[in-house]
Order: C-alpha cells, then sequence, then structure tokens
C-alpha cells in the first residue's frame, strides 16, 4: 500500500514539473540579435542552444551578440539618415522590422515583411543611399573649401600685417634720422614736423 501510494506521489510531482518545464530554442538572427523561442529557430536564424526551464511568460531579446534570457527588450535605434530619402511605404516596412522584436512580431510575419521589403524597397534603399552619401561629399567638400577660403583670408591677413609692420619701421627709421639732423633748413623742418604726424597717425595706432 506504502510502495502505491510512493508511486502515485512521484507520477503526480513528475507531472507538475513536466508542465512547468519546457524547452527552450536559443537562436540569433543575420544581424547579431539573440533570443529564445519555445518552438524550433525561424529559416533566417541559427540555433545556439537548447535547453529546458521555467516557461517564461513572453520571449525575451538582447541586442547582445552573446546573452540572452533575461536581457531587457531591446530599443529600436534611432531614425537612419536615409530615410529622408525613402516613401512612406518602404520607411513602414522598414520601421516594422527593425521594432519586431521589441514588438513581438511572430517570425513568420517578420520573413514576409522582408521578402516585401527586398522585392519592392531594395532599389529604393540604394538611391537613398546614394542621394545621402553625395549629400554628405557634398558636404564635405564644401566644408574644405571653406576651410581652405579661411585659410587663404587668415594668410592674406598675416601678410599685410607684416607689410604695414616693415613700411612703419622703415617709417620709424627715416623719422629718426632727420631728427638727428642738426641742419635741417625751415624747409625741411617743415618736412619733418608732416613726416612725424602722418607716421603718428598711421604707426602709432
Amino acid at each position: 500500500m506504502r510502495t502505491g501510494v510512493a508511486v502515485l506521489l512521484f507520477a503526480l510531482c513528475w507531472g507538475v514539473a513536466g508542465a512547468q518545464a519546457q524547452t527552450r530554442y536559443h537562436c540569433r538572427d543575420d544581424q547579431g540579435n539573440t533570443y529564445s523561442l519555445s518552438r524550433p529557430c525561424p529559416a533566417n536564424a541559427r540555433t545556439t542552444a537548447v535547453s529546458a526551464g521555467p516557461a517564461p511568460s513572453r520571449p525575451s531579446y538582447s541586442s547582445s551578440s552573446s546573452g540572452y534570457g533575461s536581457s531587457p527588450v531591446r530599443s529600436v535605434p534611432d531614425t537612419p539618415d536615409h530615410y529622408q530619402y525613402l516613401s512612406a511605404r518602404c520607411k513602414s516596412l522598414d520601421e516594422n522590422i527593425r521594432s519586431a522584436y521589441s514588438r513581438g512580431i511572430k517570425a513568420d510575419v517578420l520573413d514576409g515583411l522582408r521578402r516585401e521589403y527586398r522585392r519592392d524597397c531594395r532599389d529604393e534603399e540604394r538611391d537613398a543611399y546614394s542621394r545621402l552619401s553625395s549629400e554628405r561629399s557634398a558636404r564635405d567638400r564644401q566644408r574644405r573649401e571653406d576651410e581652405k577660403a579661411a585659410q587663404m583670408e587668415a594668410n592674406a591677413t598675416r601678410e599685410q600685417e607684416a607689410r604695414f609692420a616693415q613700411q612703419c619701421a622703415e617709417s620709424r627709421r627715416i623719422l629718426a634720422n632727420k631728427r638727428a639732423r642738426t641742419d635741417l633748413t625751415e624747409g625741411e623742418k617743415n618736412d619733418l614736423r608732416r613726416f612725424e604726424e602722418a607716421f603718428m597717425a598711421r604707426c602709432k595706432r
């Protein structure tokens, strides 16, 4: 009798444990995102591990390439720069693909979105990246031209200041020589005064 009861209790405990346990498939997609599912990984993802344990209330996702389980739900990246050149439909498709894991979109639905995007938006995406690249190249070229113009202007200013300093130094030398003379006529003295005034106005700023 005791043996029968023990067998019955063991069976009940095993049944409860089996109901609470669930096989988990740990997957990694081609973008490096890892997640776990209660069913085999989809065709576009690689199975990294298979384990048994308590069934989680929902699959957990991670943007890390080397972790799974209790990682927080990954956030959707910032809007890419090339979106400004995409049509509203292709932009919406790409946003749905990029936010699929955080929104819990099923793998088969995600595969359909990707097929639709490849079919209808790949050429448009290429054009968008090309336009973005051209725009950035134009900005870089304009920046380089502005820097070159600013450098040339700075060089011209330095050269002008150097010439001005040289001219004032020469005027100062001439003025010193005239002042040192003791045989100046009245006309030469008048010339000296005018030269001094001009020198003070121009070089003593």
